[in-house]
């Protein structure tokens, strides 16, 4: 029976899209009450290319994740990614804060300093997030948390996320058309770190890598906040679609061929070895070397984490944090990838799958899986983000700030 809070999550990605249903009992307690996974169409790269269809697979998927919910659904959280998403550095100072003299900080002036913390916007462009990293107080450099605090002046430094309006609105449309209210929008390597890091990774320093079907996100975590996010617009489709182009095969036989016999270090499969793939209609099927198969993949994966380097580097880092790379994301499902990244990556790597709920079926506990769960866990622990959406309030922001003030208190509160 059904007697907590319901929430809702919507991943809504290139291959697949997931709805997830939670209650939170009044003691606290989270369950998965419901699931839906259907193909998505109407998506590519993190865009909205044909909104019917997307609707219809949103429509379909939250039809599934409400079968045994017998209670009105609520609005859901959406996560959102795409080459359009941009991130950059901001920064603004209050002064003279109480005129000569010193005055006790409070989360007024937090706030107002990270409102005016807020980028200038092109036309076009939406504001996402406007995450708080830290603070200075007069000539107190790294303060997480000024609140209780006494000084001249109060300077934060925060990481802005920007994406294009219409393509955001896109998503949001396509979720209303299929019968459900947008409460609140995360990017999806935000909410990916909701299910996959620990606090201790993104304290010391950790990227995480999210390779879902369309794009891979990245994302830089520095003494427990998010300091840098970049979409590379290469995902899981590529590498089947490297697969199928190669071979002459079709992109359903390419894929089955990826997961049941490919691996991202050809060196360690059985030189001898081939494999029967599907032709197309007509066609005897295609015997091919279980060693060239893999060198197609081990080419795109290659050159993936390449391109994920160079987001690191970009990223203004030197070296590579403590805790190094978390990969999640269907395409880390590819056998061999830890072994292909370690050797390209100075440093730490592992692959995380999201964290155990009670209710979540077996077959979704898989890092295909860590986004649509991180959506959920973002809904739920951001309560001041679930505002009707679209919003338009000259910004395109929620109450972020908010939130973000929130929990940075909580936790400097949990260190002292």
């Amino acid at each position: 029976m059904l007697n907590g809070n319901l929430y809702m999550a919507i991943d809504v990605g290139s291959t697949k899209v997931c709805t997830l249903v939670a209650q939170v009992t009044s003691g606290g307690e989270l369950e998965i009450v419901g699931t839906g996974v259907v193909p998505s169409r109407g998506m590519r790269k993190g865009l909205v290319v044909n909104i019917d269809e997307l609707a219809q697979a949103i429509r379909a998927s939250v039809e599934d994740a409400a079968e045994d919910v017998d209670r009105e659904l609520p609005g859901a959280c959406v996560g959102v990614t795409g080459g359009h998403i941009s991130s950059l550095r901001t920064t603004a100072t209050l002064s003279n804060l109480n005129g000569s003299d010193q005055r006790v900080i409070t989360r007024r002036e937090m706030e107002l300093v990270v409102k005016h913390s807020y980028p200038k916007l092109a036309p076009g462009q939406e504001l996402l997030h406007v995450i708080p990293t830290h603070y200075t107080v007069d000539s107190v450099h790294g303060v997480r948390n000024p609140s209780g605090l006494k000084g001249h002046q109060l300077t934060v430094d925060a990481h802005a996320v920007v994406g294009e309006a219409a393509s955001l609105d896109n998503i949001a449309r396509a979720v209303e058309q299929a019968g459900v209210t947008v409460r609140s929008m995360v990017l999806e390597p935000l909410a990916s770190a909701e299910a996959v890091l620990s606090a201790e990774e993104k304290e010391s320093g950790v990227i995480l890598v999210d390779i879902g079907g369309g794009t891979t996100d990245v994302a830089v975590f520095r003494d427990g906040a998010m300091v840098y996010t970049a979409v590379i617009p290469v995902g899981g489709y590529q590498f089947t679609n490297d697969v199928a182009i190669a071979l002459s095969v079709p992109y359903e036989s390419a894929e089955i061929a990826k997961l049941r016999h490919g691996h991202a270090v050809p060196e360690m499969v059985d030189a001898n070895e081939s494999v029967e793939i599907k032709g197309h209609e007509g066609e005897l099927p295609h015997l091919v070397r279980s060693r060239d198969l893999c060198r197609i993949l081990n080419d795109r994966a290659t050159e993936l984490l390449r391109l994920v380097l160079l987001k690191v580097r970009d990223s203004g880092l030197q070296t590579m944090p403590s805790a190094g790379l978390v990969f999640t994301g269907g395409g880390a499902n590819l056998a061999g990838w830890t072994d292909l990244a370690k050797e390209m990556v100075p440093g730490p790597v592992r692959i995380a799958a999201p964290k155990d709920i009670p209710g979540l079926p077996s077959e979704l506990k898989s890092p295909a899986y860590s986004t649509s769960v991180g959506i959920l866990l973002w809904g739920i622990n951001h309560p001041t983000e679930q505002q009707a959406y679209p919003h338009r309030n000259g910004q395109g922001l929620f109450t972020r700030s908010r939130w973000w003030l929130h929990r940075l208190g909580q936790f400097a509160g949990s260190r002292s």
